[in-house]
């Protein structure tokens, strides 16, 4: 897995809370209803998305729970239609360290630890948020070639 360095601009997202414990199960039926309602907002208020979902990670799960937001970035525009439960907000400029994970979602703990590991090593200052976007939908491709980006916010 390589690891780089990218300066993102600022990005426009709209997003629901959730939170799961770490059983495979619960996290997939969190992640699955939080999309699910963002995708129908996405339907019913006329908003294109410019990706596919997004899992945001604000803060550090604590021992059995973690929280995220279930997302789609999305134009400044189509933000400003959030509502109700949907809520907006912005990703702010700036540097991230940035991989591709390929292959089943129960791996990602391992491909985070390695972008951590990197973050470490090259002295940067870790930072939230951490996201992930997933690019494939795993309906259609095969587990072991499903693609997620990972991004983690640094500072130097």
């Amino acid at each position: 897995m390589e690891i780089t360095r990218k300066s993102l601009p600022e990005q426009h997202y709209i997003y629901v809370d959730r939170e799961a414990s770490f059983s495979k199960n619960d996290i997939a039926e969190a992640m699955g209803s939080g999309f699910g309602a963002v995708f129908m907002f996405t339907k019913e208020h006329n908003v294109s998305p410019l990706s596919m979902p997004a899992s945001i990670y604000m803060e550090m799960p604590s021992d059995d729970r973690i929280p995220f937001r279930a997302a789609f970035f999305v134009s400044a525009d189509d933000a400003a239609k959030a509502t109700g439960e949907v809520k907006a907000a912005v990703m702010p400029a700036g540097d991230v360290a940035a991989a591709t994970h390929v292959g089943p979602y129960a791996g990602l703990k391992e491909s985070h630890k390695a972008l951590w590991d990197y973050v470490e090593a090259e002295g940067l200052a870790a930072a939230a948020p951490v996201w992930e976007i997933y690019i494939d939908d795993p309906t259609t491709v095969p587990e072991a070639e499903l693609r997620t980006e990972i991004y983690r916010a640094v500072g130097a």
